[in-house]
């Protein structure tokens, strides 16, 4: 739980330094600060065991389509007992 509070905060505080530093420059430099900020973010969530929307879409459908081999060999399987 500590750990989630300790990321929240650090969400918190990068979002807060975000929109203060945007409202004092221009446009072309917060674009790359946006780029290394979402890179150094990515690297830090996955760092705490989260995946992005489509990391999740994926494995999603991965064990979808895992789940629906595993109970296909568990019919196959049940059909020489039921013989």
């Amino acid at each position: 739980m500590a750990t989630k509070d300790s990321f929240d905060a650090f969400v918190s505080i990068v979002r807060d330094k975000v929109n203060e530093f945007s409202e004092n420059t221009d446009q072309p430099n917060i674009k790359i600060i946006q780029n290394e900020l979402k890179d150094k973010f990515a690297e830090l969530a996955k760092s705490q065991g989260y995946v992005s929307g489509e990391e999740y879409e994926a494995l999603k459908d991965l064990a979808k389509r895992l789940e629906q081999r595993v109970s296909k060999l568990e019919e196959l399987l049940e059909e020489p007992k039921t013989r």
